[in-house]
């Protein structure tokens, strides 16, 4: 693989909650992808998505959280309602609620480890 951008200005934010990863997923213009990982830097499960930005001047974001449930799909469907907030893992798109593919990485990026271990999440 090619070498990696070391000085790719990112910042990481760590939300409280999956549901605070999804309403800010949910309240872009643009189709959000949610990437997760096992991070043995955090030692737990990531899942977070990147600001789309489009390289204006400011800094590129990857929002993340720490997913502790064993929940697993394809897709994270997201529905808000009169009931309150919602969330589930599907094998499949579903047509009706707001739906988030799910991309698994196979280990930790460095972009990632490299950030939390200098205190930068």
């Amino acid at each position: 693989m090619g070498e990696e951008r070391s000085d790719w200005e990112l910042e990481l934010l760590r939300l409280k909650s999956i549901l605070d990863l999804l309403r800010l997923a949910a309240s872009t213009d643009s189709v959000s992808v949610l990437i997760e990982f096992w991070s043995d830097s955090l030692n737990g499960r990531v899942i977070g998505t990147f600001a789309n930005n489009y390289g204006i001047t400011k800094l590129d974001v990857f929002s993340f959280t720490l997913y502790e449930g064993d929940d697993d799909g394809s897709f994270l469907v997201y529905r808000a309602d009169e009931t309150g907030e919602h969330y589930e893992f599907l094998q499949e798109l579903s047509s009706d609620k707001l739906t988030f593919p799910v991309v698994k990485l196979s280990k930790e990026p460095s972009w990632f480890s490299e950030r939390v271990k200098s205190g930068g999440e």
